[in-house]
């Protein structure tokens, strides 16, 4: 995916909303009766929030968003889907842009690097040990 169609997808990715989930999609977000579906913007905030030298997991992340949305459980889909394009927008557009300043290196997937993030999972780890961080 090339930064111009991240850009535009940050762009015009939409809104965040509460939903009230039926019983078959409760028991697919595990009993859950809300879905809060989290914007970029929710995304960003909640990655930015992460401290130096400290990572969160995605499930940690869903749940703060879910917290910050007043549901049980936060979107996976879309969580996911926005670390991704904040994390696949280079280097070269961070300084341009204090929105796309975003430090995706510190969620980790599972609890550990993940190799669909750019630079796969030796450069994530090397960030991760640059801040004081050592995964296992």
């Amino acid at each position: 995916m090339n930064q111009s169609s991240i850009r535009a997808k940050l762009g015009t990715a939409p809104e965040a909303c509460f939903v009230v989930l039926d019983p078959v999609k409760s028991k697919r977000m595990g009993g859950a009766k809300t879905l809060y579906i989290p914007s970029v913007e929710d995304v960003a905030k909640a990655i930015r929030a992460i401290p130096r030298g400290e990572t969160r997991t995605i499930e940690q992340l869903r749940s703060q968003l879910a917290t910050w949305g007043h549901a049980e459980t936060a979107c996976p889909a879309n969580t996911i889907k926005y670390w991704k394009w904040m994390a696949n927008l280079s280097d070269e557009l961070q300084p341009e842009n204090k929105d796309y300043q975003i430090p995706w290196w510190r969620v980790l997937k599972n609890g550990k690097a993940s190799r669909h993030m750019p630079g796969g999972i030796d450069n994530q780890l090397s960030i991760l040990r640059n801040e004081g961080v050592l995964l296992g």
